[in-house]
């Protein structure tokens, strides 16, 4: 089934960034090939070239983000998306960050919680399961299908007003 439901995405851009934030962003060691504090940031640093990132041999790249006061050490994969950003960023590149979510149109969202394709429509009408519109399609997020099959459940055995 996850083949059959469709994505919808946002997407946000930034940059290009001024030159004042692309020479903060140069001072990062690795993040540009061959950039040192103070080297000139722009078009020949390889705004196409990918992340810019040149590890060494056998290492893998860290990257801890303090935001607020709080600080998080990224995972590989974080890691990898953060520095590939800032090095385009660094480049003199616009990026696009978009954001994907699965979706659900009425007749799956009946499938996964077993019940008539009516009855789920009446249920999106009446705001018992939140729906989003495309035009004129309904599309219902998967997480909210499967809340609502749990608190149906919750009632039928008579614990609705307990916590999970």
């Amino acid at each position: 089934m996850a083949d059959e439901i469709p994505v919808l995405t946002r997407s946000l851009t930034l940059g290009p960034l001024n030159h004042a934030e692309r020479e903060v962003l140069a001072r990062i060691h690795g993040l540009l090939p061959d950039a040192s504090p103070g080297a000139e940031v722009g078009a020949e640093a390889g705004a196409d070239s990918g992340s810019g990132q040149t590890p060494r041999p056998g290492t893998t790249p860290d990257a801890t983000v303090v935001l607020d006061g709080t600080t998080v050490r990224l995972g590989p994969a974080a890691t990898e998306a953060v520095l590939g950003l800032l090095g385009r960023l660094a480049s003199g590149a616009a990026v696009t960050l978009s954001e994907q979510d699965r979706w659900l149109n009425t007749s799956q969202a009946a499938r996964l919680a077993g019940v008539s394709n009516t009855y789920l429509r009446q249920l999106a009408d009446r705001g018992e399961i939140p729906v989003t519109y495309r035009g004129t399609h309904r599309r219902i997020h998967p997480d909210d299908v499967t809340a609502w099959v749990l608190r149906r459940e919750r009632e039928r055995d008579g614990t609705a007003g307990t916590p999970t």
